[in-house]
């Protein structure tokens, strides 16, 4: 059995797979204070961000904090309840992916710097990541807008690595040193240009990393050290020619991968399109199956649990 919790526009899903990639279980942890996006947990202590926002910028659930990063806790049973305890900062805006640290957690907004570490007991330190900013993608006042929108974040050992999904131009990502980072600093900045348009997620796996171009509908393989590229296109996810997959979302399985997707990145459409799954055989360089989870928004993020 494989157990996920998967976000959505509208909702938090908690799913569970058998081991032949068949959906067994489905259950709604909430529903009511999407867009939900980054999910990072330790050990029964989970972290979801939850905008409580629609895609019109109107709140889910009037009179609910905004743009907070929620607890939710798991009992032994299994069972995954919701708790009053959030954390929330000024600095917090349209916030996308999180990842825990020694008692802190790393977050992506929309507000400069981009890249906070707010801890769990209080403090916070902003880390501008604008130096190691490709020289063509530097933007002008890029203080005062989502100049890079930096979406992903995630540790790999000694480092910390981030995504910036870039607008309108080429994605790119930075890996730095994590000792710095929780310093509030970027230093040993290494860069890895072009990874396709509008990508989200980095996820590292031994000498490579993982991310997704939503744009081309691609899984991304990277080599840490050479920086060389390999795309796996996100095929046999429909048979209507129209249904263009838009991923966001992927985590790493015993020898597999799993990569969460919508469909058409209709704005329109984002909170009540089809969330699929779908599983990555890296031995195979093939998906390997597509599953429907159902109309609850476009997906944002999975997290084995």
């Amino acid at each position: 059995m494989h157990r996920f919790l998967v976000s959505t526009f509208r909702r938090l899903l908690d799913v569970t797979l058998t081991a032949q990639g068949e959906v067994h279980d489905m259950r709604v942890v909430d529903e009511a204070h999407g867009v939900y996006f980054g999910i990072t947990r330790r050990g029964p202590f989970i972290f979801v961000a939850e905008r409580n926002l629609d895609i019109n910028k109107e709140p889910m659930t009037p009179g609910d904090p905004q743009d907070v990063i929620r607890l939710y806790f798991r009992w032994p049973s299994g069972r995954m309840t919701r708790t009053p305890l959030y954390f929330g900062s000024k600095a917090f805006d349209d916030l996308h992916q999180i990842a825990y640290d020694r008692g802190a957690l790393f977050v992506t907004s929309a507000r400069f710097p981009f890249l906070f570490r707010k801890g769990l007991f209080g403090g916070r330190r902003g880390i501008d990541i604008r130096d190691a900013v490709p020289a063509p993608y530097v933007r002008q006042d890029d203080e005062n807008h989502d100049a890079y929108h930096i979406n992903s974040v995630s540790v790999d050992g000694d480092h910390l690595m981030v995504l910036a999904h870039n607008w309108d131009q080429p994605s790119f990502a930075i890996r730095m040193s994590l000792r710095d980072a929780r310093q509030g600093r970027m230093t040993g900045a290494k860069v890895y240009e072009d990874l396709g348009f509008c990508c989200h997620d980095i996820i590292p796996d031994g000498d490579v990393f993982w991310t997704l171009d939503s744009g081309g509908s691609a899984l991304v393989r990277v080599d840490i050290t050479q920086g060389t590229k390999e795309r796996f296109a996100l095929a046999g996810a429909s048979d209507d020619p129209d249904a263009v997959p838009f991923p966001r979302g992927i985590d790493l399985l015993d020898g597999m991968l799993a990569v969460t997707y919508g469909f058409n990145e209709d704005r329109a459409d984002r909170m009540d399109s089809d969330a699929m799954i779908a599983l990555f055989d890296p031995e195979q360089e093939a998906f390997v199956k597509h599953l429907s989870l159902g109309r609850h928004g476009n997906t944002c993020a999975v997290m084995r649990v």
